[in-house]
């Protein structure tokens, strides 16, 4: 195999014996959708004492497509990675989106797959569609999977009112800062991933420390403001939290930082990695006459925010993690297929493929 093939090779010999059963797609938000495919697929791994697996891409495909793009992700790489194992993946297949992939026609694709692992069953959506263009849709699915013996599982999508659950959808209502429709598409709250890094101590000087987050590259946020956040800690401890998304208009320009006042004393917390849950939405960034009349306000944020939690019922705990093994194809001159993650269309209707399950949309859009 050349060298500029090394996105998914294709290779010699018997695969694994352990069944396999394989979703495959970009799980950006792993929302309720997302949770209806895994769950059937771990029902069927279950039935034939194999594991799950998880096909997924790095970068995400739609910013291949279209080089120009903004997209941000509900679920970046680490993220991702948490929910999927803990929603009951046993194996992430990461694979880099290059050209070499994203051209592989639908069988050739699914016949890398089914050389590396003994793939017994995939469990798609309705709109799946795989390979280059999307050509690979729910029929060339039903003839290819008839003709290799893999059982092809179809879910129907988990409706609302208005629509689909679909990762475009969620966007959108967490740039409105909807995140009570938020949480409700992804069945838990939203949530960011980051590690905690030395700030200014501005925060501290007013009397209210915060935890500055470093949040993984493309991660989507609502819009800028105030709100009520949890936050959990490696621990296992889950904090009532105050925070704030922006640049701080206050004290002049700046740029846009996510910090976290913890309404519990943390300890320390700087190198460490933390979830953190956005809740309620309290207000927009705003400048005051003096840093008197921001302090007063941060302490009538403090006291919205205990009201709003103590409201809330307990806190919604991490589902268990279930058994877990992550794999990357690795670039020229690494590891090679299979070796270890070492860091860490609407179609038409500018859709994000992430809908059940789809690799590329439908005419690339």
């Amino acid at each position: 195999m050349e060298a500029a093939d090394f996105g998914l090779p294709l290779v010699e010999g018997v695969p694994p014996a352990t069944p396999t059963v394989a979703v495959i797609g970009n799980f950006d938000g792993v929302h309720l959708g997302h949770q209806r495919l895994i769950s059937r697929a771990r029902a069927s791994a279950d039935q034939v004492a194999g594991e799950l697996m998880a096909v997924s891409f790095v970068p995400h495909p739609r910013l291949v497509l279209n080089p120009h793009l903004q997209l941000a992700l509900l679920t970046p790489t680490e993220s991702k990675r948490l929910w999927l194992s803990r929603y009951g993946v046993d194996r992430l297949l990461i694979l880099p989106f290059n050209d070499f992939l994203k051209n592989l026609s639908p069988a050739e694709f699914l016949d890398r797959i089914r050389a590396r692992f003994n793939l017994v069953a995939i469990v798609a959506g309705p709109r799946v569609s795989i390979g280059r263009g999307g050509a690979g849709g729910l029929d060339f699915m039903s003839s290819y999977c008839e003709r290799n013996r893999v059982e092809l599982v179809v879910v129907e999508p988990v409706l609302e009112p208005t629509g689909a659950v679909s990762s475009t959808r969620v966007r959108e209502r967490l740039l409105a800062a909807d995140l009570s429709a938020v949480a409700g598409m992804l069945g838990r709250p939203f949530s960011v991933i980051g590690e905690v890094v030395h700030g200014d101590g501005r925060g501290r000087q007013l009397g209210f420390p915060t935890a500055n987050l470093e949040l993984e590259p493309l991660q989507a946020l609502p819009p800028d403001g105030v709100y009520v956040m949890r936050a959990k800690l490696l621990d296992g401890r889950s904090l009532p939290a105050v925070g704030s998304i922006g640049s701080r208009p206050q004290f002049g320009p700046g740029t846009k930082k996510f910090e976290v006042n913890c309404l519990e004393a943390p300890g320390d917390l700087y190198g460490q990695r933390i979830c953190v849950d956005v809740l309620h939405f309290l207000r927009g960034q705003e400048v005051f006459a003096s840093i008197d009349r921001l302090v007063e306000q941060m302490s009538r944020d403090v006291g919205l925010a205990k009201a709003q939690l103590e409201g809330a019922g307990p806190p919604v705990a991490l589902p268990p993690a279930a058994p877990y093994t992550e794999t990357t194809e690795s670039a020229p001159g690494g590891g090679g297929f299979g070796s270890p993650l070492r860091e860490g269309r609407k179609n038409q209707r500018h859709d994000d493929g992430d809908d059940q399950t789809s690799i590329l949309p439908l005419g690339g859009g």
